[in-house]
């Protein structure tokens, strides 16, 4: 992914620079439809010019005055168009960057998730195990193999009575204190991690988006 810097100040946070750049594409859309609009005007009023001149049975002409002012509002148009064109790409990249990070979150959060499956499977099967060899297993092991599977649960079980006689172990339990693992929130991470883009061409940092508006 190419990430182009614009204009001068500290790098931002994505969702700030993606809010800048849409301030100032919506800034530029808006100067691009102004020039237009007189560009239109211009050409209305010598086309009205050409018409007056027609009835009158004179030949019309363009004027360097209409001919200079054509150039000009089209030169205006061109280079705000080439703006607004590496603008939109800029925003691109920073939603793509914001993309990847989110999915390289969320994938990572995916994969914890089936590796807590695996090993609590695990656990539960081993308990399964005990059980059915007629062992001593603590009180919360068991209710983690009900909460598991109750099948498998209930199929221990009746394994056990059938292993009564003998000398059985008594086991420690699995599980330890357990703490809820937190995560990030990927959405909110993916906006506030720091991008390389600085501000728009034209944007004050001091001005463009306030400190943790990343929206």
């Amino acid at each position: 992914m190419r990430l182009i810097r614009k204009g001068k100040g500290c790098h931002m946070k994505i969702g700030e620079a993606q809010k800048a750049y849409r301030q100032q594409l919506g800034l530029l859309r808006g100067q691009k439809r102004d020039y237009v609009n007189q560009q239109k005007e211009n050409r209305e009023k010598m086309e009205e010019a050409r018409k007056k001149s027609e009835a009158q049975g004179v030949t019309f002409e363009l004027s360097d005055a209409y001919l200079q002012r054509e150039k000009e509002l089209q030169e205006k148009i061109d280079e705000l168009s080439g703006q607004i064109k590496d603008n939109e790409k800029t925003l691109d990249d920073l939603i793509e960057q914001e993309v990847g990070i989110f999915n390289s979150m969320v994938a990572e959060q995916q994969g914890d998730a089936m590796k807590e499956y695996g090993e609590e499977m695990a656990k539960c099967l081993e308990i399964a195990r005990r059980i059915g060899r007629g062992d001593r297993v603590p009180a919360q092991d068991e209710k983690k193999l009900m909460d598991f599977n109750m099948e498998i649960y209930q199929m221990a079980k009746e394994m056990a009575a059938m292993n009564m006689e003998g000398k059985h172990k008594e086991w420690d339990s699995l599980w330890g204190e357990e703490e809820e693992k937190e995560y990030e929130d990927p959405f909110e991470a993916s906006q506030n991690a720091e991008t390389n883009v600085g501000m728009p061409a034209g944007m004050e940092a001091a001005t463009a988006v306030p400190e943790g508006d990343g929206e």
